[in-house]
């Protein structure tokens, strides 16, 4: 019960930023079946409160998209 998903700074500090496709490079570090595609956060989007922040793993993009969208998710858990 301790699943949450990452803020925008938590999920942009898995960005690549010297790669193209962060997707990729981190299949080769530990991660499986990352996607080149957008990943929700928890950070919701001042510019539209109805939109959250989401960082694009296949080409190092961060915005804000409206929360109707369907996106991946990538869930945390808490530090020891």
């Amino acid at each position: 019960d301790d699943w949450r998903l990452p803020n925008v700074n938590e999920l942009e500090s898995l960005l690549n930023a010297e790669l193209a496709n962060s997707a990729v490079w981190l299949n080769t570090q530990g991660f499986s079946n990352v996607q080149a595609d957008f990943y929700w956060s928890s950070s919701t989007y001042a510019g539209v409160p109805a939109g959250a922040w989401v960082v694009f793993m296949g080409g190092g993009v961060v915005g804000g998209v409206i929360k109707t969208n369907s996106l991946y998710v990538w869930p945390v858990r808490a530090g020891q």
